[in-house]
């Protein structure tokens, strides 16, 4: 189904200009960090897995032609929620105790960014956008200890 709903590395790119407008050069290059992180986190989902067969020969196949970003230029926002709950796992969580703060902080952003900017894209995955809901929960309550 084709759609005007821009693919994730716009999503990601453009969100990131949206935080980091006004921040520090510290906080900015933070940000940057955690979105780089997101980056490399989404190349190595498991698509089959998170987003069903149909997604996961998808990407198989453009893997073959273009590896390099193929998760990132293949699907939009609904994919992206459905795929952020794992970000959020301790294996993916960042070292630095501040980057990963930050990690969830802009997981919760870039979720409530997503709900308010393309609605119509979301509208069948709310089980996904609970998902991630807890999954930042989670994440803040494993980090206060």
């Amino acid at each position: 189904m084709e759609t005007d709903i821009p693919h994730i590395d716009v999503i990601v790119r453009t969100f990131l200009q949206d935080v980091s407008a006004g921040r520090s050069h510290s906080v900015g290059a933070r940000y940057y960090r955690v979105m780089a992180h997101l980056y490399c986190y989404l190349e190595s989902v498991d698509a089959d897995a998170v987003l069903g067969t149909d997604a996961g020969t998808l990407l198989a196949a453009e893997r073959e032609f273009h590896p390099q970003g193929a998760f990132l230029r293949l699907f939009t926002a609904h994919d992206l929620v459905f795929c952020l709950p794992g970000f959020l796992d301790d294996r993916w969580l960042m070292t630095y105790p501040a980057d990963a703060r930050t990690q969830v902080s802009l997981t919760d952003r870039l979720l409530r960014w997503i709900r308010h900017r393309y609605p119509r894209d979301l509208y069948y995955c709310s089980s996904g956008i609970h998902e991630c809901t807890v999954a930042i929960r989670r994440a803040r309550r494993r980090l206060r200890r």
